[in-house]
């Protein structure tokens, strides 16, 4: 995948970035994986690394409150938004 990481992340600005991540793909569904990689300033293998550990996270640990993120290799898709049970105004309250 193409991009350059601009410097290596640590726990914490991984947090911050996949938390900034949740918000940015509610309101841009079907986002392409290389813009959003671009827009956090990541490599879109970081992305895709990012992507395969959101599905742990959610508002409990029921399954279906658990994020439901998943990609087809160009696009990312959120298939179950309303599992945060807040809109775009709200803050986000994540388990």
């Amino acid at each position: 995948m193409a991009g350059k990481a601009a410097r290596p992340a640590n726990a914490i600005d991984q947090t911050r970035r996949m938390l900034s991540l949740v918000t940015y793909l509610r309101e841009r569904p079907g986002a392409r994986i290389a813009d959003v990689a671009r827009a956090f300033g990541i490599t879109e293998d970081e992305l895709v690394s990012d992507l395969d550990v959101l599905p742990m996270c959610g508002t409990s640990f029921r399954g279906g409150d658990l994020l439901d993120i998943d990609t087809d290799g160009e696009r990312i898709w959120w298939h179950n938004p309303a599992a945060l049970g807040a809109d775009a105004a709200e803050p986000l309250r994540l388990a």
